[in-house]
Order: C-alpha cells, then sequence, then structure tokens
C-alpha cells in the first residue's frame, strides 16, 4: 500500500500475517502482523516486527564506570601522556583544543583524517542526563577542528561528526567522546542519500528536505523544533526500538553551523536522549549527514540521525542486529515510529 503525496512523496507500506499455533495462547491459531516501510527518499526498506522487548541498562553500569576511571585515557592526567598527537603541520602543538574539550588522532584510523574529541573532562555520563554543554562543546570543538585542518587536506572533502555512546553503540571507553573525519568517502548510506536528493531536485526543482518535513508533520511524527532544527521520527526507522532526525534546512555542513545553530541542537539533542532514556535505553549513535565541503546545488540539509542502542539480553551481551542488518542490508524495529513520536513530544513538551 502506497500513499503518494501531491508533491510526489511516496509513503509506501505493506502489511505481512504470518499464522502460527502460538504456545502462548494454548497453540491456538494466531495471526501474527507484521509490516514492511519503504524510506520516501532511497526507497530501502525497513521491517516492524515483534512488538515486545524490554529495555534496562545494566545494574551495575555506575560501578563498571568507576572501575574504568583510573585507567581512561581519556581522563585528565592521563590524555597528555597516552593519546597520540598530530603532526606539526596539521595542527600546530599536536592536539587541537577548545576549552576544555580535546582533540587528538584515533590511534586506529579510519581515513587520512581521523580523530577523537574528549569534550568535556567529566567521566560518568548518562544517556538520562547528557548536558547540553556537553553536546556544544564536543560539537562546536568538532567544527572548529574541521574548519582549521580540512583546507590543509586540500580538496573538496566530506566533514563527518558521529557519537558512539557506550559499549552497545560500539564505544570502547565509557568517558564521553565524538569521532571525527575528513574524507573524501562519506559511506554507502550517505552516497545513496545524497543522489537521491540531486534526482528530487533535478526532478522537482525543489530541494528534499523541506518537503518531507512538511510531510511528516502531516503525519504527526514531527516531535518538535529548537531554533531551526526541526526533529521527527522517520516514517521507515532504522532502529530496534525506534531513532529520530533533526534537519537544518539551508546549511549543508557542519562547518556551516553557527554557535546558535549549535546550542539550538544540543537543546534537542538534550530532550530527545531523556526521552529515549525514559524506555529503559542507555547507549546510542549519532551522526551527522553533511555534504561536501564545496556543494552548492542546494540538495542537501544538514541533518542528524540520532539511534538508540542496547543489548537485547545484558547478561549474554546479545547485540540488537542480526543478519537482517549485517548481512541483508534490511534494518527492522520492534515499536511503531508513531509510538515513538509521541514519547518523545512529551520530552519536548516538558522542555
Amino acid at each position: 500500500m502506497a500513499r503518494i503525496r501531491s508533491d510526489g512523496l511516496i509513503f509506501r507500506k505493506e502489511r505481512r500475517v504470518a499464522r502460527i499455533h502460538d504456545p502462548r495462547n494454548s497453540f491456538a491459531l494466531t495471526d501474527v502482523e507484521s509490516e514492511i516501510r519503504y524510506d520516501p527518499l532511497t526507497g530501502e526498506s525497513s521491517r516492524i516486527c515483534h512488538f515486545s522487548l524490554p529495555a534496562a541498562a545494566p545494574s551495575d553500569l555506575a560501578d563498571l564506570a568507576e572501575a574504568r576511571r583510573p585507567g581512561c585515557p581519556f581522563c585528565p592526567g592521563r590524555i597528555d601522556v597516552v593519546t597520540p598527537r598530530f603532526p606539526e603541520d596539521l595542527v600546530p602543538g599536536g592536539r587541537f583544543r577548545r576549552g576544555e574539550a580535546v582533540v587528538f588522532p584515533n590511534l586506529f584510523p579510519y581515513d587520512e583524517l581521523s580523530a577523537v574529541v574528549v569534550p568535556v573532562a567529566r567521566h560518568d555520563v548518562s544517556m538520562a542526563d547528557v548536558p547540553e554543554s556537553l553536546v556544544v562543546n564536543g560539537i562546536a570543538t568538532a567544527r572548529d577542528f574541521l574548519s582549521a585542518t580540512l583546507p590543509r587536506m586540500g580538496g573538496d572533502l566530506y566533514g563527518m561528526v558521529t557519537w558512539n555512546f557506550m559499549p552497545p553503540a560500539g564505544g570502547t571507553q565509557l568517558h564521553p567522546h565524538l569521532q571525527v573525519l575528513g574524507t573524501s568517502e562519506p559511506g554507502s548510506a550517505t552516497r545513496r542519500e545524497l543522489a537521491a536528493e540531486e534526482s528530487w531536485l533535478a526532478s522537482t526543482g525543489r530541494p528534499f528536505a523541506p518537503d518531507l518535513l512538511a510531510a511528516e508533520e502531516e503525519a504527526g511524527r514531527v516531535v518538535g523544533r529548537t531554533g531551526g532544527w526541526t526533529w521527527f521520527v522517520p516514517f521507515s526507522p532504522i532502529g530496534l526500538l525506534g531513532d529520530c532526525r533533526a534537519v537544518l534546512p539551508g546549511k549543508s555542513t557542519v562547518l556551516e553551523l553557527t554557535d546558535e545553530d549549535i546550542a539550538d541542537f544540543a537543546v534537542g539533542a538534550h530532550r530527545a536522549l531523556r526521552g529515549f532514556a525514559g524506555a529503559g535505553l542507555w547507549s546510542f549513535n549519532m551522526t551527522f549527514v553533511s555534504d561536501r565541503s564545496g556543494e552548492r546545488s542546494g540538495r542537501h540539509s544538514l541533518s542528524a540521525r540520532l539511534l538508540p542502542r542496547l543489548y537485547i539480553d545484558p547478561v549474554l551481551h546479545v547485540p540488537d542486529a542480526n543478519y537482517l542488518n549485517m548481512l541483508l542490508g534490511e534494518r527492522y524495529c520492534m515499536v511503531w515510529p508513531e509510538e515513538v513520536a509521541a514519547r518523545l513530544r512529551v520530552a519536548f513538551s516538558e522542555g
């Protein structure tokens, strides 16, 4: 089933029904519904199924954070001793600093310019209470670092800013830290998105993002606005327990962000994270989807993706990814996006 809007956006979904003799209901023949939804820009599919999963942080998380503190490479007293330094011709002094925040090379780099941003000295931060100041320090420092280094790299590059918070999201250290890349290769998902946006602009004469935001507003999946940012839960989800996006029309790269833009984003990020944490979640991935630094077509609006992560079974460390994600490139979700939007809308309304 597809709903085609007057602006050409297609929200396509297909209902599926499996019939089983359910042992939870004395083996009665039972219909179990699921749904396949398709992203209105790229056409990529995601499945909504199962509809039952408790989420809770490990009870010993605070103790674990404290136990890791003495050996943490990002804490004061160790960060300048054990972390690597950049060449002087790229970053004078070897490490980039902005107030409390420190940027240094990734010891295991993903590209020619691969860096770690440690935004605060504080070691223990929970998803339920990520301070706005931490988000501001991290993103503003990443922006300033990229502004200083990308011109020295030469070429028309992508400045990428990402965040793996806690182990389920791939965070190898509990101390908050972001990842920054300067690269000519933004990854397959970004390439597909930018190509689809370019096609949309060529066929309609309009950038895609404003049309999408209007459609998500009409559907009730917009959860709030902070400054120029619009926050919404996408029609076609990518996370096991939902996800959230923020879009800033009129800007296409992290380098274009003003201090006010970043402060406004931090307000929304704090509210969204608090909303997800209220469902028992404690880990997340975040990334900014940026265009090339020299792109001027107007095809893309800068967006941020916020994806809660979890262990399905914290004792066995069962991850929230399986063959669908890893081998078939298919997303699946155990909650309806509209329900996630309702929960996050409460978090945004509480301020």
